[in-house]
């Protein structure tokens, strides 16, 4: 039977449930996609004296232990099932009609050869994430076009073709990142849509969860370079135990197979960016390039507590300006640690940095020249350190003034932006990577012109004076 191609939110599947235990009878059931419940497949059952036809069914949710790997086979195809666990039963009683339900960790839209009871293990994983086409600009649409002698257009040539890709190591997986393409013919017309796509790769069959591991790792670079919230929007798995077989069942395509996992689905139907969030990214990707993202993922564990803080605050449209400040500036203090010293730093006096100090470390490993803000890097680094303080302890009085914070947390994201292309890249220099103009810096300094306001060498917010 062959495989769907693809389920999305709202979609119910019904079909027949099979467990591949013997003796136990097939059941009706129906998987629906939620945007808020994520997977969920229903069973109706009979929970009744003298009714034994559904006796394990009933034990499943008594006992809150349905089987480990189900398959859902209907009129459109196999759905493989992993991990299934209990979400619930009811059953009306003294009539017995029972609905139970099991959440699956992992959904392939196909069957799965071998071991029916194995966990899920495959060689392969490709994601669609936000802002990987619009950076990389790895398309998979060419066209050409024929005109006549007057320059009227007779004849558009479309090409369709993985025409760009680049790999790079990550431990022992192999990264790709490349074009593809989705058909979606109809009577009287062709839909051709292209991504990009980031594909891991390992020799031996790893869970979905070592997979994601590495894809994060990419997204949350993403989440940087664009300074805007990034999440999946599909994934699909690669293995010779999905595959599609003749009527004599011999394989003649392992392709891709669609998967929905609990870990990420509900990103699924978060809202896209905003229009022109991605236009803008602060590195290029000729910049970074393989080796850049290589690098990257070296430092990944080592720089944890420095990417999850900002990475969260990026991934929060619409936070509030204090939590925005608190976590760039939890981030920029487990950057200052692992930068150390740096040039014109002046040594606390106990020997221990201040939390200044680490503000001061990141500015200057910025490589940035941040003098349109402040009169000194010091001074800067005071007020983002009081502004962060400030909100932090509730002994400081009151919250600071939020125009000075607004403009604290749009200078703090900016740096902890800049300080992981500075981690990935770190030969690299400031120009090199982000360029001569920055966008993000250019509307910071209309802002503080806006307001009348720099930053002192105290560390104080004071009027700007006009020459």
């Amino acid at each position: 039977m062959t495989a769907r191609r693809s389920v999305n939110f709202g979609d119910l599947i019904t079909g027949i449930l099979i467990d591949e235990i013997d003796g136990t009878p097939y059941l009706a059931a129906t998987l629906r996609l939620d945007e808020n419940a994520g997977i969920r497949v229903e069973i109706p059952y009979i929970d009744s004296p003298g009714v034994r036809q559904f006796d394990a069914t009933v034990q499943w949710f008594q006992s809150e232990q349905p089987p480990g790997n189900l398959l859902l086979t209907s009129l459109d195809g196999d759905v493989s099932l992993f991990d299934c666990r209990y979400a619930g039963h009811t059953v009306n009683y003294p009539r017995g009609i029972g609905l139970g339900k099991v959440m699956p960790s992992n959904v392939v839209l196909g069957r799965r050869d071998g071991d029916f009871h194995e966990p899920l293990k495959v060689k392969e994983l490709r994601s669609q994430i936000d802002g990987l086409i619009e950076w990389t600009g790895f398309g998979a649409i060419e066209r050409t076009h024929g005109t006549d002698d007057t320059g009227v257009v007779k004849k558009v040539t479309i090409e369709v073709a993985a025409l760009s890709e680049i790999s790079w190591r990550q431990g022992s997986a192999v990264m790709r990142l490349g074009g593809n393409w989705n058909l979606d013919p109809a009577p009287n017309r062709i839909t051709v849509s292209e991504n990009t796509s980031l594909i891991s790769s390992f020799e031996d069959p790893q869970t979905i969860e070592v997979h994601l591991a590495e894809h994060r790792k990419v997204a949350a670079l993403l989440s940087f370079i664009f300074g805007c919230a990034i999440f999946f929007r599909r994934h699909d798995v690669r293995d010779s135990r999905f595959n599609r077989k003749t009527l004599n069942r011999k394989v003649v395509e392992v392709p891709f197979f669609q998967l929905i996992s609990r870990d990420t689905v509900k990103e699924h139907a978060k809202p896209r960016p905003v229009q022109g969030s991605l236009a803008r990214p602060i590195c290029e990707f000729g910049a970074l390039s393989s080796k850049g993202l290589e690098e990257w993922a070296r430092k990944y564990d080592d720089w944890s507590r420095f990417i999850h803080p900002a990475v969260s605050a990026l991934n929060r449209p619409g936070a509030i300006l204090e939590n925005l400040v608190v976590n760039a500036a939890m981030s920029m203090e487990a950057a200052g640690g692992l930068i150390g010293p740096v040039v014109g730093e002046v040594a606390a006096p106990n020997g221990k940095p201040i939390t200044a100090t680490y503000m001061f470390r990141c500015l200057v490993e910025s490589g940035w020249d941040w003098s349109d803000l402040c009169d000194s890097t010091v001074g800067l680094a005071r007020a983002i350190a009081n502004n962060y303080n400030t909100i932090k302890h509730f002994d400081r009085g009151h919250f600071p003034d939020p125009t000075e914070t607004y403009l604290i947390s749009s200078i703090a994201s900016l740096v902890v932006r800049m300080l992981a292309i500075r981690a990935a890249c770190p030969e690299e220099s400031s120009i090199e990577l982000f360029g001569a103009r920055v966008h993000e810096f250019e509307r910071l300094k209309s802002e503080f012109s806006a307001n009348g306001l720099i930053v002192d060498g105290a560390g104080d917010f004071v009027t700007r004076t006009v020459l």
